[in-house]
């Protein structure tokens, strides 16, 4: 198997479970909506930052409202759409315990097809103070990421600051050749925003090869768009 294969397989395997879980105790996306199903709630409620209950609106995130609609080729793609408490949609290595707490409301898009994934998420937490730690932990644990991607690959992740919103970062996670260091086939690139009490992200794994800033380009205007997009629900910015 290509280090891109194993990097989709793995990526896939984070979309239907480690992404599945909860990110305080554990869970799956048991009720996550493909694209032709009507699961999500309709009811949107713009709660105060203490309570509990709230919703995003309906196609809020930029990418939902393609993720309901039917699929060219339903044997190869899909789309999902979960309101439940994911772990956040970069998760690299699945490196440690999250301390990511204090979730008010989560919505979480995929896409997966063959040697393509890619995630969009917004959360909004109850206090501009648990979003910045969500921030500062994410970092931490991008710092800390190495996984054995077999046949001599190993991934190594990191993050960089960026402009954007209050707070960015670009988070990369790369194969490298274990002996030679050079890159191998195979990573992620993602770009998460903090805009007052939100987080944004959006995530992209594929073939690739050496870290480029055209690799980014595509994330970062999403996640910029939407940190001016979530400064209009009520109490977040």
């Amino acid at each position: 198997m290509t280090g891109t294969g194993r990097t989709t397989n793995r990526m896939a395997a984070v979309a239907a479970g480690v992404l599945a879980a909860v990110v305080l105790a554990g869970g799956g996306t048991a009720g996550a909506v493909t694209g032709t199903a009507t699961g999500t709630a309709t009811a949107e409620k713009h709660a105060g930052a203490g309570e509990t209950g709230w919703k995003l609106p309906r196609n809020f995130l930029l990418h939902e409202a393609r993720a309901r609609k039917p699929v060219a080729y339903p044997e190869e793609e899909k789309w999902t759409i979960s309101d439940r408490h994911e772990r956040l949609s970069l998760w690299p290595c699945g490196v440690g315990r999250s301390e990511d707490r204090g979730r008010v409301s989560t919505r979480t898009v995929t896409y997966t097809a063959p040697e393509l994934y890619r995630a969009e998420q917004v959360v909004i937490y109850r206090s501009e103070r648990a979003a910045r730690a969500a921030m500062a932990d994410l970092r931490r644990r991008a710092g800390r990421c190495e996984a054995d991607e077999g046949d001599q690959v190993v991934a190594r992740g990191r993050t960089e600051k960026i402009e954007a919103g209050d707070q960015a970062v670009r988070v990369i996670v790369q194969n490298y050749d274990r002996e030679g260091g050079g890159p191998a086939i195979g990573g992620q690139r993602g770009v998460v925003v903090r805009k007052g009490r939100a987080l944004v992200s959006y995530v992209h794994a594929g073939e690739y090869g050496g870290v480029h800033a055209s690799d980014f380009r595509r994330q970062l205007r999403d996640a910029r768009k939407m940190a001016v997009k979530v400064c209009s629900l009520p109490g977040v910015c």
